[in-house]
């Protein structure tokens, strides 16, 4: 039997051993069409030639474009027989263009399928808004799932920066439905991950103690909404670093970090905006001996890099243009485009290397520790531990003068003024536990802590 000739929304592969190739095909008539057919056991002229078909065989072609084809798209794949031969059948569709294969972006050429230029994914990009298509999607949640004390604060750094006009009365559903996030009662998916209560967000944390990130001073994983893992990632990093003290006017003294904290924040900020929500959403900061990287799963523009968005001045493609909307609103982010020039200027100025790479569907960001080379050659891990010692040492004298002030603070208000995660806290209260220098009376909720 014979099914015809390939064209711009039909392919045929003689079997499954062409998969990965066949992606590159799905992913060409998503951004030419936005919709297509692929058979697994058709040869290229349309004769049925038969597909051994396993108990396992339809869910691995179906798991193989849910991993590959970004973003995620959910095919029918099923079996079909023709004259006694069985064939693998998948129909797909798509709206959020543009679609791309292990990273890469196809064009269909009638029964062909090219990869595109950067100038061509660059005009699609343009023409198609395909953040909007998700983010203004609407889910399940009203304001009960609303996280309102990140919301009032988010407010009010807006309204203090001068991006957003008081309101006569604050009323946080108003505040969202203004901000494009909230509608006929709902949150949609920008307004779900930006400030929902439900935590839809992981940010893993971790401090090796080598580059080969084998054994950790400090591992963490918090899930939260968008606007507060920001805060706290961007915090862990300045934990983290290394700082040294300069002499300024008089008497008084500068504290300089060893990588531009400007730069840090926008790389932080960068990781959440630009993510690719409709998959799993897992960001991730590693800080070694040597650098600093932050990961999103946001496949970067293929063709371009960071340098060239900040050295070419290369328009923005936001992924996420109602999230980058709202972060605007409150200074984290200044304008769009602005931000990789922002990094490579402060990075240049106080000569900071940084590199970029594109792995796994997501996107890292590298800030490398030169001054840390000493540290390498010589005892890292004895150089690691002491230094974790003294900050342990620091934060659990703060947390035991703060508790001194004011014994009934919760662990989630002393993170907020030393500024260190929940973690962290618990483990300088342990600490100060342990010697025996505070004891907690009652409950966690209700209870305090006797300071002796």
């Amino acid at each position: 039997m014979n099914l015809g000739i390939e064209s711009e929304t039909l392919e045929f592969k003689k079997t499954t051993g062409e998969i990965e190739k066949a992606m590159d095909n799905i992913a060409s008539m998503l951004n030419k069409h936005g919709h297509g057919t692929l058979y697994f056991g058709v040869s290229p002229n349309g004769d049925v030639t038969g597909q051994q078909i396993s108990a396992s065989s339809l869910d691995d072609v179906a798991r193989k474009i849910k991993e590959t084809i970004k973003p995620m798209i959910y095919p029918e794949v099923k079996k079909e027989t023709f004259d006694g031969k069985d064939v693998i059948r998948v129909d797909f569709s798509g709206q959020e263009k543009p679609y791309s294969s292990f990273g890469r972006y196809y064009k269909r050429v009638f029964d062909r399928t090219e990869e595109m230029t950067p100038d061509e994914l660059k005009r699609m990009m343009a023409e198609t808004d395909s953040s909007s298509y998700w983010e203004n999607h609407q889910t399940n949640f009203g304001m009960e799932a609303v996280d309102e004390k990140a919301l009032e604060t988010f407010y009010k750094k807006a309204v203090s920066c001068g991006r957003l006009e008081r309101m006569a009365e604050y009323d946080g559903e108003t505040l969202l439905t203004g901000l494009g996030l909230f509608e006929n009662g709902k949150l949609n998916n920008a307004g779900y991950y930006l400030f929902s209560n439900r935590k839809p967000v992981t940010l893993k944390l971790a401090v090796y103690v080598t580059d080969e990130r084998i054994n950790f001073s400090d591992i963490d994983r918090i899930d939260d909404n968008i606007f507060n893992l920001i805060g706290k990632g961007f915090s862990y990093i300045k934990e983290h670093i290394d700082w040294r003290v300069e002499k300024g006017e008089g008497t008084s003294r500068i504290e300089i970090p060893e990588i531009p904290v400007d730069a840090i924040r926008e790389i932080v900020v960068n990781s959440f905006a630009h993510a690719d929500f409709r998959g799993i959403t897992e960001n991730e900061i590693d800080i070694t001996p040597t650098r600093i990287e932050v990961y999103n799963p946001g496949e970067f523009p293929s063709g371009l890099s960071p340098e060239m968005f900040a050295r070419q001045k290369i328009r923005s493609m936001p992924r996420n243009r109602v999230i980058l909307n709202a972060l605007y609103k409150s200074k984290d982010v200044e304008m769009f485009g602005s931000g990789f020039r922002k990094v490579f200027y402060f990075c240049d100025k106080y000569h900071v290397k940084v590199g970029s790479s594109s792995e796994n569907g997501g996107f890292s960001f590298v800030f490398y520790r030169d001054k840390s080379m000493k540290d390498v050659t010589q005892n890292v891990t004895e150089t690691v531990a002491k230094k974790d010692d003294e900050v342990k040492f620091a934060t659990a004298t703060k947390v035991y003068m703060l508790l001194k002030e004011d014994p009934t603070q919760t662990r989630e208000n002393l993170a907020i003024k030393v500024g260190k995660t929940a973690r962290t806290i618990q483990r300088a209260l342990d600490k100060l536990s342990g010697e025996g220098k505070i004891k907690r009376i009652g409950s966690s909720r209700a209870g305090y802590w006797e300071v002796f």
